[in-house]
């Protein structure tokens, strides 16, 4: 080191490192907020598929027939069994659109669903090009379907089930 030199930033160094960190704020903020209300979206489908996966083999595995009631606007579910609760949940929808075609959805005994072609959405302000269909044929099987997407693969259309 020369004599008379020192050790550290100049301020205009500092004002550009500053002025490159708020560039980039601005830019990912908005990308994080997207990415967090996406990911709730996806969390939610999936929790109540899993439910409805569950509700399912009780039924096979019980030889009994299994309710589900689904309450959309307050995101309750509950599994049961002959009257009896099996599970009971509720939904953190927190800004997620949750509709269904049926309020109640149930299970034979060898797995099949009583309402055949049930469908549910979560979307996001109603935009279906961030919605999850998610659908239960007659035989039981579920399905979540790809974001945006509809049971044929085209464009969702709608938050409507």
């Amino acid at each position: 080191m020369t004599p008379g030199s020192s050790k550290g930033f100049t301020l205009v160094e500092l004002m550009i490192v500053i002025a490159l960190l708020v560039i980039l704020s601005v830019i990912a903020v908005p990308g994080f907020n997207t990415l967090v209300r996406d990911n709730r979206i996806q969390s939610q489908a999936e929790e109540f598929n899993a439910l409805l996966q569950y509700a399912r083999s009780e039924a096979v595995i019980r030889k009994v027939p299994v309710q589900v009631a689904i309450d959309t606007t307050a995101g309750s579910i509950e599994v049961s069994a002959r009257g009896e609760p099996l599970r009971t949940t509720t939904l953190t929808l927190g800004g997620v659109d949750f509709r269904a075609s049926a309020n109640q959805l149930g299970y034979r005994p060898n797995g099949t669903a009583t309402v055949p072609d049930f469908r549910s959405t979560f979307c996001r302000d109603d935009d279906a090009g961030t919605g999850l269909l998610l659908t239960v044929s007659g035989s039981g099987s579920t399905t979540l379907h790809h974001k945006g997407q509809n049971a044929a693969g085209g464009s969702l259309g709608s938050c409507t089930p």
